[in-house]
């Protein structure tokens, strides 16, 4: 009972964030406080006249002063995760920018009260970093080269990997209350390199990010009235760690300066053993499970959040042949041990090399 409270809670939590703020409306935030002094303990009201706007939030200021210092250093100063739940993160959606929490002269928004209160109990726990870099002994490398090799070939062979110019896959998520399941579609789009597109359909609602080569958007659809509005340096980073956590980014970017493969020993997929390669590239660390005789890469596993970060692991299974790839079309998650049956994700498409339209890249 304990657990599904808790996935209902995230639920709401994501739910909540990725419907605030709809419009590209700057809104005066903080409750109109003057951010520099809320990170040195003081609630002091800002001046209408001192004022500078990021993205879509609008900073007061009491002095002439502070102004020049949250110029200076915004990210400092300013709201983190750019604006999105500070139990949820970057890519969660919009916090309330007046429900707010000072933590280690940092500012952070929350969706809700429960959100705000999730992150006061453990605050270390929602904090997001760059994932360290693999490391391990020049053999450890030289079997990483070898297994990087295996998991080309398992997946069609470095030749077609190195052809695909983009990937689509159209997934469903499940989430199950009682004997109650929704559904709700997501839409994965890559563009390589360095493009990516996740978006969620909610019904009456559509949310999605966007990683560019020099940025990063948010977009919301409700009530047929679209906003898409350019987001800050972290939700830029969380969107290309998200895009490293794919196994074909992964390998498409084997080749690039500062990606780095070890050999990491061996692990077990169910009741099958697999050889462990951890990669890092972008600030996204991952550790592959590679299946030793066919190459398939049968897991993923990184750090992740469900609400506070913790370990996730994925599963695959259900490979199937797409424009000579084997890609898998079955995942199943755990995260910290236990398994994770809500969201159910099943993968509905995929695509490679589809027509897309050019404006899903497009800044507003």
């Amino acid at each position: 009972m304990k657990n599904s409270l808790s996935i209902l809670l995230i639920i709401l939590c994501f739910s909540f964030a990725a419907f605030a703020q709809t419009s590209a409306q700057v809104v005066t935030v903080l409750k109109g406080f003057d951010p520099v002094e809320l990170v040195n303990g003081k609630e002091v009201q800002g001046q209408e006249s001192l004022f500078v706007v990021r993205t879509r939030y609008r900073y007061l200021f009491a002095s002439e002063a502070n102004k020049k210092a949250f110029e200076k250093s915004p990210e400092e100063f300013q709201i983190q995760f750019g604006g999105g739940c500070g139990q949820m993160g970057s890519l969660s959606g919009a916090g309330n920018p007046d429900r707010f929490h000072v933590f280690n002269k940092r500012i952070y928004i929350f969706a809700s009260e429960s959100c705000r209160n999730s992150f006061k109990k453990a605050p270390e726990n929602h904090l997001e970093t760059p994932d360290a870099a693999p490391t391990g002994t020049a053999a450890d490398k030289k079997r990483g080269q070898e297994l990087l090799q295996l998991a080309l070939k398992g997946l069609g062979g470095a030749a077609k990997v190195d052809a695909v110019k983009s990937y689509q896959a159209k997934i469903k998520l499940g989430y199950k209350q009682g004997d109650k399941l929704t559904e709700y579609p997501q839409t994965v789009i890559i563009i390589f390199p360095g493009r990516y597109r996740n978006e969620y359909n909610w019904g009456s609602s559509q949310t999605g990010d966007v990683l560019l080569p020099d940025g990063a958007l948010s977009l919301t659809t409700k009530n047929a009235s679209s906003d898409a509005w350019q987001r800050e340096e972290p939700v830029r980073a969380a969107l290309e760690r998200a895009l490293y956590r794919e196994p074909l980014a992964i390998l498409k970017a084997r080749r690039e300066k500062g990606f780095a493969a070890f050999a990491a020993g061996k692990g077990q997929a169910g009741e099958m053993e697999i050889e462990l390669l951890k990669v890092g590239f972008k600030g996204a660390t991952s550790t592959l499970g590679i299946d030793p005789k066919t190459g398939r890469v049968l897991q993923i596993a990184y750090r992740d959040r469900k609400g506070a970060f913790g370990d996730l692991v994925k599963t695959f299974s259900d490979f199937r042949e797409v424009d000579g790839l084997l890609l898998p079309f079955g995942i199943a998650e755990s995260f910290n041990g236990k398994s994770v049956t809500s969201p159910m994700t099943t993968v509905e498409s995929i695509a490679i090399n589809a027509r897309l339209d050019a404006q899903l890249f497009q800044k507003p």
